[in-house]
């Protein structure tokens, strides 16, 4: 009789204890969606055609089970002197540059309309030509000691302009040629690497000089040829914004913090409308 009192009195604290857990939500009411067009464009003097990419936000908050569309898109490009109507294509829109030639310095506005009724501008002013001194160098140095053979390091500098901010992206890859790869087809590439790297001036040395990690690449001991192509995208804050903020919502350090708004220039809208100037190096390694 005792032993079964007991376990009725721990049951009724269980009890207790457990509903004083619990919390009771009250109902609210989601964001109310509000339909939005998202654009996407990235113009440069070095491109032939334009590509403007149009697509609408989506729901959130509820379930939807088709996606968005954003309608029957058209839309026109200015450089304030001249208007263009852009060409329809099956991902947005676009222009080519006989139509409208895309010139360092100048600044562009894009309008973009929708049969909903939907309405999207941005503008973007492409950085001037500057003649950027690209630098390689290179070095050969022993791998760890439980792993044999040597390893390549490659060092690259540049100059920045000096008395304006500039952004820039870098865009690196490696490629070797062999004869002896089997894998692949005779001469074919057999071992690419990519880098990319967003950085602003704020880097540069007093004497203007901007120097990056160091990037480091196999032994090309087994390779008939190697190269490493270069690609310094001379951007508007925009771009470099842009890119940034699209990497800090990705790839947070702390996975426990609030995501971070990725930027937006697109008044009406969503997306980046921006620009860059392209310059290039080949350098070969072997």
């Amino acid at each position: 009789m005792k032993y079964r009192s007991i376990k009725y009195f721990l049951l009724l604290i269980f009890l207790l204890t457990g509903s004083g857990c619990e919390k009771y939500i009250n109902y609210v009411n989601s964001p109310e969606f509000e339909q939005k067009l998202v654009v996407t464009s990235f113009i440069s003097p070095s491109d032939t055609l334009s590509k403007v990419f149009v697509t609408s936000n989506q729901r959130l908050y509820e379930f939807h089970g088709e996606m968005e569309d954003p309608g029957v898109i058209t839309g026109t490009i200015s450089d304030g002197t001249t208007e263009i109507e852009l060409k329809s294509t099956s991902s947005g829109l676009s222009f080519s540059r006989d139509k409208m030639p895309v010139i360092s310095g100048k600044t562009y506005t894009l309008k973009v309309y929708s049969s909903k009724g939907l309405y999207a501008e941005a503008k973007a002013t492409v950085p001037q030509k500057r003649e950027i001194l690209i630098k390689v160098d290179s070095v050969t140095k022993d791998m760890y000691d439980y792993m044999p053979g040597n390893e390549l390091v490659v060092n690259i500098e540049l100059t920045d302009y000096q008395g304006e901010r500039n952004y820039y992206n870098i865009i690196g890859n490696y490629v070797a040629y062999s004869s002896k790869s089997i894998s692949v087809p005779k001469n074919d590439f057999y071992f690419p690497m990519y880098w990319f790297e967003y950085i602003d001036d704020k880097r540069a040395s007093p004497d203007n000089k901007i120097k990056l990690d160091a990037w480091i690449i196999p032994s090309i001991s087994d390779s008939d040829s190697a190269f490493i192509n270069l690609k310094i995208l001379n951007t508007e804050d925009s771009y470099y914004l842009y890119h940034t903020s699209l990497k800090q919502f990705d790839y947070g350090d702390n996975p426990f913090s609030e995501a971070k708004p990725v930027y937006s220039n697109i008044e009406g809208g969503l997306g980046i409308f921006t620009s860059y100037t392209l310059d290039s190096l080949r350098f070969r390694l072997k």
